[in-house]
Formats: C-alpha cells, sequence, structure tokens
C-alpha cells in the first residue's frame, strides 16, 4: 500500500509541496538565497525543537519548509528543489492553511506550541491569508482582545491600536474588522472611570 502511495504521488502534480528541514545539520546556510533565485512563494516554520515522540523521546530539531508554488509541479520538479536543500523527499501539500497552522501546532494543543512571529516566509507568499482565523476562532480572539482592554483599563484606542501593532500583530485583522466595537468597549471604560474617579474625589472632599 505505501509503495503505491509513493508511486501515485510521483505520477500527479501539485501546487503546494513540504518537506522537513534540519538547521545546522543538511540545511545550507544559504538556503534564503537559494529559494530567492528560485523566485518561489514558501514559508518555514519555527524551530521545532520541543516536539516529543509518542515514547517521550524528543525528536532532532527540525522545521518543515512549504513551497507554494504558481502552477502545479510535478515530484521530479520539487525534488530537485528540495536536493539543494539537502531535505529528505518532499510531500504534496493538499491544504495550504493546514499545513501553516501545523507549524504552530494550533490544532494540536497536546503538543508543544511555537510562535507566529517566529515563521518566516519570502517569495510573495501571503502569511495573513494562510493563518486568516476562521468564525469561531474570530469571535475567541475578540474575547480575548475585550477581556484585555478590560483587564488592562485601557481608556484610549489609539493605545490599543498601537499595542496590537507592536505587540499582538495576529489580532490586527480582527481589530480593523470591529473597531467600532471595540471602541465603544473603550469609550464605556473610560466613562467608567472617569465616573469613579469623580465619586472618589467627592469622597475625598467630605473627608
Amino acid at each position: 500500500m505505501e509503495n503505491v502511495e509513493k508511486a501515485e504521488t510521483k505520477s500527479k502534480r501539485f501546487l503546494s509541496w513540504t518537506c522537513v528541514v534540519y538547521p545546522g545539520e543538511s540545511l545550507p546556510e544559504k538556503w534564503k538565497e537559494i529559494l530567492g533565485e528560485l523566485m518561489i512563494p514558501w514559508a518555514i516554520s519555527p524551530v521545532h525543537d520541543q516536539d516529543v515522540n509518542a515514547n517521550g523521546e524528543k525528536k532532532k530539531a527540525h522545521r518543515h519548509l512549504l513551497l507554494s508554488f504558481h502552477s502545479v509541479k510535478a515530484y521530479a520538479q520539487v525534488e530537485e528543489i528540495t536536493k539543494l536543500l539537502g531535505a529528505p523527499a518532499p510531500q504534496p501539500c493538499r491544504d495550504t492553511r493546514g499545513m501553516v497552522r501545523y507549524f504552530l501546532h494550533l490544532d494540536n494543543p497536546e503538543k508543544a506550541q511555537y510562535k507566529r512571529e517566529d515563521i518566516e516566509c519570502g517569495g510573495g507568499f501571503d502569511l495573513e491569508n494562510a493563518l486568516k482565523a476562521t468564525a469561531t476562532e474570530e469571535e475567541e480572539i475578540l474575547d480575548e482582545m475585550c477581556e484585555f482592554i478590560e483587564t488592562n483599563w485601557v481608556t484610549e484606542f489609539c493605545d490599543f491600536n498601537s499595542y496590537v501593532r507592536k505587540e499582538r500583530k495576529e489580532w490586527r485583522t480582527i481589530l480593523r474588522k470591529n473597531c467600532f466595537y471595540l471602541t465603544q468597549i473603550i469609550k464605556s471604560q473610560r466613562h467608567y472611570k472617569e465616573q469613579q474617579d469623580a465619586r472618589e474625589q467627592n469622597a475625598n472632599r467630605k473627608i
């Protein structure tokens, strides 16, 4: 069965392919330059150095590389490229978004979690689109943003916007889609704080 699957993979053409590379070992130091010369849209995961096997043994540090071509490519064509990167046999990727999410183990909470900012990409790869949140995820992120605003007593939208741009880039799209809603929460919180401060001042005057 395994040989049949391999034969099918080699006979078909796919738009996206993936492979595992080992930094500090087989991956050339100038791998970015190699991909740059080939002008291929690509994305690479953070270094997976906390992954473990089923028996609890730590896996060798590695990265997952995704090549997203402008037109479908056959196995032999992609293998020529992965050989330049010292990578094992490439595998077709049928779900680009799912692969990028796997870079961070977003859908595998039982596995080590990695940071979005450690993903690298080039050649025009659209990382924002690849990590675009589902409707359910958007609601969860929006709840998280509201909790941050309330917990940290954010009273100015400009302060929150600056924080998101600098510290929480994964919130940017949700922020821009929900500006009015978040602005109203911040305004309400500012109004509440002003009333609370006024009450405290009046109480101090009476004393």
